[in-house]
């Protein structure tokens, strides 16, 4: 059976290899489907590792994830710097529930991420 870093204590966090590993874009999800997503990724066994993309009021439903990024109120420059982030850390993969994309509008965020990654409009590891 093959090592998943999700599946260990929080204490003991994997430090993600760079390039590779998953985004998944967890903005304006419910903290059930918070929880549901992570939870399949976490079990996902090809996946090395999960960064995830949320609002801070969100923060106690994200202890699957490897990393956190926050946005939040971030300015024209900080949204810059992190749609940078993003593309220079080089994903093998981003996941985009649709629910995430269509409330809020972030499905534009896919067009400033170059170079792009596999892009999906699922809660479900591809």
């Amino acid at each position: 059976m093959a090592h998943n870093p999700l599946a260990h204590n929080q204490l003991a966090r994997y430090v993600p290899q760079e390039p590779g590993g998953i985004l998944l874009i967890l903005l304006d999800l419910s903290d059930l489907e918070i929880k549901a997503t992570l939870s399949r990724f976490a079990e996902d066994t090809e996946i090395k590792s999960v960064t995830v993309l949320a609002h801070p009021r969100q923060k106690n439903h994200l202890l699957q994830a490897n990393e956190v990024w926050w946005l939040d109120r971030l300015g024209p420059l900080g949204l810059i710097a992190m749609l940078r982030r993003i593309s220079w850390r080089r994903f093998e993969a981003v996941y985009q529930p649709r629910q995430a994309g269509g409330k809020s509008g972030y499905a534009w965020i896919k067009f400033f991420v170059l170079p792009r990654p596999k892009w999906f409009f699922t809660a479900y590891p591809a």
